[in-house]
């Protein structure tokens, strides 16, 4: 079936199919054909392969080009190979057979349909990944076939003896089931072999030397015809023995590809069919044909079962040493192209994790030594000034092995895994920094060897301190700046109710003189202009509180949260609950300003978000903490989800919550859709601040903008 095409199955097991169906009409008519054709010559074969007394047929090939027709082919396709099929064995069978009976013939081909419906149905079930040649899909395929033969010889047989149950049928049942099955093992394999050799080419073996096939096949069918061609009793030697056909079948197996080998005993078969059918060979002997016919078919089930299993083997054993080839060739490209450094320690001796640390140690250093290293484990051993001898030895004075030893305690409960440890190095009063990490393979709960990686990352920690130093410094300088700020606030509070607060005072004052002592038709010009002096004397006053609380500085953040409560309620309309239990009479006054804002901010936030109007505000100290707690019976929110949500404008959370932290305080929120939202935050008491060598700068700038708010 050369001209058939495949395509890719939509049932999803990965199989190329037969399917003529989508050829177009043309195309598919002629494949048909093509098969029928075929089909034909093995049809004329098989009946020509026979013992000419009782017509016992010794193989039917046409059986393995059914079956595979059907394999290949979706179910829809059936009926037209089958109507094919028995025509074909109908209209030979007539010009061939000197009396020819429809229904005994009929019975015959039904008989040969049935067989390739059940072992198709069978393979399909049984084997899901049909293109790769493994042993297991080889005993499938012999399983399958063997079953639709047993079910075509129940009808076979009936056919040739019309008795069940009688001698006669059990004689035709086995001559009819090894004949079908015997010409499944034929034809089958090879067909196999050459569409995973067109369709899976990933799967199959290359294509030995062609004057070496040539060589075999000759020399495998000259031994066939030289031992069958003999006549009865005319073996003499043991160079007359089938078992010389079998074992040329055999080096073909090992020197030819599965497509080839299987092609090659399946000609060797059908040579031997022929001889056999001629009463010659070393099986003509017997008197009896069912007996010659008999040992005729089981020597060619094991020709041709011993050929495609040794050939199966072979090719699944040569794949595998490619994979083990090819997995070796990728190891050692990524070992030696590796950037960081890796090494591997043997044991000579598996060492018995049950052992005290001691016992460990001293049974490393007499039986571990290093086994494979790469070309950065060597850069990173001259690095450190370890010379290459002494890099490739087991020893404490290379910095990972040493660290092995540190941690076998340790790792000796975990596997002998450790992960993610640092080694630092001084060579020439500059410290190396290297990340190492090593693995244990364990056999039969002992350690045998252990794998180890090291990076020098001493640029990347460089970087890193510097990094945490700078932000370190950043940090600072934004606590001066806010300092700076507050202070440049409180600066400008303080001048607007020394200078333009008192100013308006007296301005109102003197209107009111003014009004009283003015004549009537200038008076009400003189009460609407005091209205507006004490409107903008009430804006004023509001300026003056939100830049600067009242009492905050003088009092304490009691009084101010206080404050804090009676103004969100007249302009916010938000009743606010307050339990202040701290005395915060020593508490540094910035930490004072940061807790007094952080609470306006969460109050505004209940205000804007929480569909409520009331709050509950909790303020605690202890020796080490002081602690805040604001919270809401609303609507409240996926706390986790905003994570990932852009910053909003303004002060919110995520600012609320970068103050605090920079304070070095904690923020924790427990919230949910529909059940409020809980904020607190702590902060430590006592702590020493950071030490900054530009911090008088930093005050002298927070002064200097201080003198030019009040200068403004």
């Amino acid at each position: 079936m050369v001209t058939t095409q495949s395509a890719p199955d939509k049932s999803g097991d990965g199989i190329y199919v037969w399917d003529y169906m989508r050829f177009g009409f043309v195309r598919g008519v002629g494949s048909l054909a093509i098969f029928a054709l075929c089909y034909a010559l093995l049809v004329f074969l098989g009946v020509s392969l026979h013992e000419n007394v009782e017509e016992l047929t010794t193989v039917w090939p046409a059986a393995g080009l059914l079956f595979m027709a059907l394999w290949l082919s979706p179910l829809r396709n059936w009926v037209w190979l089958l109507l094919i099929q028995v025509t074909v064995e109908l209209c030979i069978n007539m010009l061939h057979s000197e009396h020819f009976s429809i229904s005994r013939h009929a019975t015959y081909a039904l008989a040969n349909s049935l067989d390739a419906i059940v072992g198709a149905l069978v393979a399909r079930s049984l084997m899901k990944d049909r293109k790769v040649p493994r042993i297991r899909n080889v005993l499938l395929f012999f399983a399958a076939t063997a079953i639709g033969s047993t079910a075509s010889a129940v009808l076979g047989a009936f056919g040739s003896s019309h008795m069940l149950g009688s001698p006669e049928y059990w004689r035709e049942f086995q001559l009819w089931w090894a004949g079908n099955w015997l010409g499944s093992l034929c034809i089958a394999p090879v067909l196999m072999g050459w569409t995973i050799r067109i369709h899976a080419r990933q799967h199959s073996a290359p294509s030995a030397p062609a004057l070496e096939m040539m060589l075999i096949a000759f020399l495998t069918l000259a031994v066939t015809s030289w031992v069958f061609s003999a006549p009865p009793g005319g073996v003499t030697t043991i160079l007359d023995m089938p078992f010389l056909t079998l074992a040329f079948v055999v080096l073909a197996a090992f020197r030819m590809p599965p497509r080839w080998s299987t092609t090659l005993a399946a000609a060797t078969a059908f040579l031997v069919s022929y001889f056999v059918s001629l009463g010659l060979g070393p099986f003509s002997n017997d008197p009896t044909p069912f007996v010659r016919v008999g040992a005729a078919q089981f020597y060619l089930v094991t020709l041709v079962v011993v050929n495609f299993l040794l050939t199966v083997v072979l090719l699944e054993r040569r794949n595998a040493f490619q994979l083990l080839r090819t997995s070796d060739e990728r190891y050692r490209n990524f070992v030696e192209n590796s950037s960081e450094a890796v090494w591997r320690v043997e044991l000579s001796e598996p060492l018995d994790p049950s052992l005290p640390v001691a016992g460990q140690i001293a049974w490393l250093q007499e039986h571990a030594y290093v086994a494979e290293i790469n070309m950065a484990y060597l850069r990173l051993t001259r690095q450190i000034g370890v010379s290459d001898i002494d890099a490739r030895q087991w020893s404490a004075d290379v910095p990972w092995f040493a660290t092995v030893i540190e941690h076998l305690g340790a790792a000796s409960h975990r596997g002998y895994v450790m992960d993610d440890l640092h080694v630092s190095v001084t060579v020439e009063s500059h410290q190396l920094t290297f990340i190492t990490g090593f693995r244990g393979v364990m056999e039969e709960g002992k350690l045998v060897r252990v794998w180890g990686v090291a990076r020098d990352v001493t640029e990347l920690f460089e970087l890193n301190a510097r990094l945490r130093h700078n932000q370190a410094r950043l940090q600072l300088y934004a606590r001066e700046l806010v300092g700076a700020e507050e202070r440049a606030r409180r600066a400008t509070a303080v001048d607007l109710h020394d200078g333009i607060g008192q100013q308006l005072v007296g301005l109102a004052m003197t209107l009111e003189a003014l009004t009283a002592r003015a004549p009537a038709e200038i008076r009400l010009m003189l009460r609407e202009a005091t209205t507006n002096v004490r409107e903008v004397q009430a804006i004023a006053q509001r300026v003056i509180a939100d830049l600067s609380p009242p009492g905050l500085y003088e009092l304490g953040l009691e009084p101010a949260l206080k404050w804090l409560s009676v103004y969100m309620r007249s302009h916010d309309n938000l009743q606010v609950e307050l339990r202040v239990a701290a005395d915060d009479a020593a508490i540094d006054i910035d930490l004072r300003v940061l807790v007094f804002k952080v609470i306006r901010e969460l109050l505004r936030n209940v205000v804007k978000h929480s569909g409520v109007q009331s709050a509950l505000v909790t303020v605690t100290r202890d020796a080490q903490e002081l602690r805040a707690v604001v919270e809401d019976h609303g609507l409240g929110f996926e706390w986790q989800l905003s994570l990932f949500e852009p910053r909003a404008h303004g002060f919110g959370l995520w600012s609320v919550a970068d103050r605090v932290r920079d304070a070095s305080g904690e923020m924790n929120v427990d919230t949910g859709p529909g059940r409020g939202c809980r904020v607190t935050v702590s902060f430590p008491l006592g702590a020493a601040k950071p030490s900054n060598p530009r911090k008088d700068l930093i005050s002298e700038l927070a002064e200097a903008a201080s003198a030019r708010s009040r200068a403004m």
